[in-house]
């Protein structure tokens, strides 16, 4: 039987096949599993064959059951895979990219076109999007004739800064499921301006009133990505009235990303004293308004000042018979009043120039320049000086240099000095101090001697370990050291100099040494009492007192000896705390005791002498006074027969004796004949 033709029975099939299964209709899917399965017969190409199965996978499945020749995939290719490929077959792009968008604005416009199988016509088409996408514009209507196209337009708008993704959803009778398209595109923050000041201070200084200043400028730059707008460029505060503004910024006048423009303002005072006032610049910059501090001070009318840019100016080591490079000094007129200057000149090997004419008004400044051409090697000092009618003329500022021979050595100290031991105990030497001495020139440098003088010159010495000696000679840009000691001889600041000769070489200034003594730590020693008076009764002796010594000093005290001045009197070691025999030695802070007894007189009579402390304190020793007195005792009646017997004698009362004996006799009597 002849068989039908391929359209004929794809025709055919679309009448008798109807989808009963819900599929995804994935276009990307459908792209992979028609290279794989179909590629090898078709192209994507727009052909007789494959433009029947766009957007219609009952053209697909019926071909698949008819024709011998695609017979084999209808186990290879299920019913989801076949909508999946008429899904790619009628929907291209797959997907839509989107190039980066800002944030609420609307991308172009990119396109999916639509296509109808060339026997089966498409109705109930809709679209709907997902995500930050928008359907927008296009040709699509409800329903596509058959082999036919139209377009769907998609556009981007972000929300948020980020990657945004969706999807576009086509919906129609052709498919169970909407094709989904996905949708891509990144979100870009929207360009801003930002405001950047090249100063958020003005001062304007000292200015007499009803006189307008020198305008200053403030720089103001947009850092940001989009145009920086002016909405207002003000002046307030109590003296804003004192300050005009002008420049090139303006309200209405944008400025692009990068770029600038200025405001300038100008200080008019209207009264005396302190003035102020604040610049404000709003514009639509992201960091808001920016602000500039604008002061001044009003001064009445006055005189002109000198204000000089140095007060001193070295110009260091330059080869004789050369110059060198120009150092420039600025001269300004600080005053409120016009500056006459009548000259300006400069002493020594130094010569100058300036720009500075007959005068400066009020706050002007000029410019001088000042050479030096050394005539001779070794130091030089000079000044340059301004007569004017200013305060204080002439103004001077200080000028030196040092010539150098061409060729020849130029030493020089490691430390300009005053090199300061700091304090040292009397006759103990401190930390040496080492100092180098090196060749800066182009030549070598031969030494002559080194010497210590000054008033204090005997305490400071050189020592052996020094490499620098008389007679060394010290290549360019070589060096040796200076070991120099300080033993101080006496407390108190110390001072000497120390200076370096040469025959052919320029040589450093004086070097100033310094230091100071101080005493040795030294004991000393503190008594508990400058003196002792013992009394006694006659006959009796005195009751014993205590002595103490105390080391109130910085060192060991020793005590080498502990005398009394008489033989009435005596000193040992207290029981508490007792002093050792001497010599002995008391540690700092340490305190002992002596005991001191009085043999009393046998009467009412005194006795006085002293005790001696011996060691190393200043004076070597320290007394003590003693003194002893004698008590006599009134006489009493000690007995009980009437008979007085003076105390601490051998008399006896007789009454009493008698007493005795007969109760010694009565008691012996008792013992031998018991009752």
């Amino acid at each position: 039987m002849k068989s039908l033709p391929l359209w004929n029975v794809m025709l055919l099939s679309l009448c008798l096949v109807a989808p009963t299964t819900s599929w995804s209709a994935d276009p990307v899917a459908g792209a992979t599993k028609f290279s794989q399965a179909c590629a090898s017969c078709h192209t994507v190409a727009s052909t007789a064959t494959v433009d029947r199965g766009r957007n219609s996978p009952a053209m697909i499945t019926n071909a698949m059951a008819t024709i011998a020749q695609m017979g084999g995939l209808s186990g290879v290719v299920s019913q989801s895979e076949r909508e999946n490929i008429a899904a790619y077959l009628g929907n291209t792009p797959s997907a839509l990219s989107f190039s980066q968008t800002t944030i609420g604005q609307s991308s172009a416009a990119l396109v999916v076109t639509v296509k109808s199988s060339l026997f089966a016509a498409l109705s109930n088409l809709s679209t709907s999007v997902s995500g930050d996408f928008v359907v927008q514009g296009g040709t699509c209507a409800s329903s596509l004739a058959t082999s036919s196209s139209c377009t769907v337009g998609v556009a981007f708008m972000p929300t948020a800064v980020a990657s945004r993704t969706g999807t576009l959803s086509i919906s129609h009778s052709g498919l169970t499921t909407p094709v989904t398209i996905a949708l891509s595109g990144t979100g870009a923050a929207a360009p801003q301006a930002t405001v950047s000041l090249s100063a958020t201070s003005l001062s304007f200084g000292n200015q007499v009133t009803g006189v307008a200043g020198t305008a200053r400028t403030v720089t103001v730059s947009n850092t940001g990505t989009a145009a920086l707008n002016f909405t207002g460029i003000s002046l307030s505060g109590a003296a804003a009235a004192d300050f005009a503004l002008g420049g090139t910024c303006a309200v209405g006048t944008a400025v692009a990303a990068n770029g600038t423009c200025t405001v300038t303002a100008r200080f008019t005072s209207s009264a005396v004293g302190s003035r102020a006032a604040v610049l404000a610049i709003a514009s639509n910059a992201s960091n808001g308004t920016a602000n500039v501090s604008l002061s001044g001070s009003g001064v009445a009318s006055g005189a002109p000042a000198v204000t000089l840019g140095a007060t001193s100016v070295s110009f260091g080591s330059v080869a004789v018979g050369n110059s060198s490079a120009a150092r420039t000094v600025s001269l300004t007129n600080s005053g409120t009043a016009a500056l006459t200057i009548q000259s300006i000149q400069a002493a020594g090997a130094f010569t100058q120039s300036n720009d500075c004419g007959s005068g400066l008004a009020a706050s002007a400044t000029c410019t001088i320049s000042a050479v030096f051409t050394p005539t001779a090697a070794g130091a030089a000092s000079g000044s340059l000086t301004v007569t004017s009618n200013a305060s204080g003329s002439p103004h001077a500022v200080t000028l030196s240099g040092t010539g150098v021979l061409a060729s020849t050595g130029a030493l020089q100290w490691s430390n300009a000095g005053p090199i300061d031991f700091g304090t040292s105990v009397v006759g103990a030497e401190s930390a040496l101090q080492t100092l180098t001495l090196s060749n800066s020139g182009t030549g070598p440098a031969d030494l002559g001697t080194l010497n210590i003088a000054g008033t204090n010159a005997s305490d400071f010495r050189v020592d052996a370990t020094s490499t620098c000696t008389q007679g060394l000679s010290i290549a360019a840009g070589g060096s040796c050291q200076m070991v120099v000691g300080f033993v101080p001889s006496v407390t108190g600041a110390r001072a000497a100099t120390l200076t370096v000769a040469s025959g052919d070489a320029s040589v450093p200034g004086v070097l100033q040494l310094a230091g100071t003594g101080s005493a040795p730590a030294a004991p000393a020693l503190t008594l508990s009492a400058a003196s002792l008076n013992f009394v006694a009764p006659t006959g009796g002796q005195a009751a014993a007192q205590e002595l103490g010594l105390t080391n109130s000093g910085a060192a060991d005290l020793h005590i080498s000896a502990v005398r009394v001045g008489s033989s009435r009197f005596a000193a040992s070691p207290a029981t508490d705390s007792p002093c050792g025999t001497a010599s002995f030695t008391l540690a700092v802070g340490a305190t002992c005791k002596l005991q001191v007894t009085w043999l009393g007189t046998g009467s009412d009579a005194s006795e006085s002498t002293e005790l001696t402390v011996t060691g190393d304190i200043l004076p070597a020793t320290a007394t003590v006074s003693l003194r002893g007195q004698g008590t006599a005792i009134t006489p009493a009646n000690a007995g009980g027969g009437g008979c007085t017997v003076a105390a601490n004698t051998a008399a006896v009362d007789p009454v009493l004796a008698a007493m005795a004996s007969i109760a010694a006799a009565l008691i012996w009597r008792r013992r031998r004949h018991p009752l």
